[in-house]
C-alpha cells in the first residue's frame, strides 16, 4: 500500500507543525517560569489560564507552519495538530499525576481545536511559498 505525494506532504507537514508547536511549548513554559522565579505578584490561580494561552498560541503557529507547508487542507493538519497537542499534554499530565480531569480540561481542548484549526487555514491561505526538501 502506497501513501500518494499529497498524504506524504500533508503527513511531513504534520510532523514539522508538530515538532514545532512542542518546541515552542517548552520554551514559552520554561519563559514563563522564569517569569514567575523572578516575581512574586502573580495569582497563582491565574497560572491555569496562562498555560492554556500558551498552549493555544503554540498550536496556532504550529499548525500555521504545517499549513504553510503543506498549502492544502489546512483544516486536517490544524485538527491533527490540536488534537495531537491535547493527547500528549493530558496523557503527559495524567502519567505524572499532576493534572486530573478538570472543568478546564474542555476549555482547553476548545483553545487547542480552534487555534489549531485558525491556524492551519492561514497558513494555507499565505500569499509567500514555504519550501521544505
Amino acid at each position: 500500500m502506497s501513501v500518494s505525494h499529497d498524504n506524504q506532504r500533508i503527513i511531513k507537514a504534520t510532523v514539522i507543525g508538530m515538532l514545532g508547536t512542542m518546541v515552542l511549548i517548552l520554551l514559552l513554559t520554561c519563559l514563563f517560569a522564569a517569569i514567575l522565579k523572578m516575581t512574586s505578584g502573580i495569582p497563582y490561580g491565574i497560572i491555569d489560564y496562562v498555560m492554556i494561552a500558551i498552549q493555544g498560541v503554540s498550536v496556532l503557529l504550529g499548525s500555521y507552519i504545517g499549513g504553510a507547508i503543506a498549502k492544502c487542507k489546512g483544516l486536517i493538519i490544524g485538527a491533527l495538530c490540536g488534537g495531537i497537542t491535547l493527547l500528549i499534554l493530558l496523557a503527559c499530565g495524567m502519567c505524572m499525576a499532576q493534572n486530573d480531569i478538570t472543568i478546564l480540561t474542555p476549555v482547553k481542548s476548545a483553545v487547542l481545536l480552534l487555534c489549531g484549526l485558525g491556524g492551519g487555514i492561514i497558513g494555507v491561505n499565505r500569499k509567500e511559498k514555504v519550501r521544505i526538501k
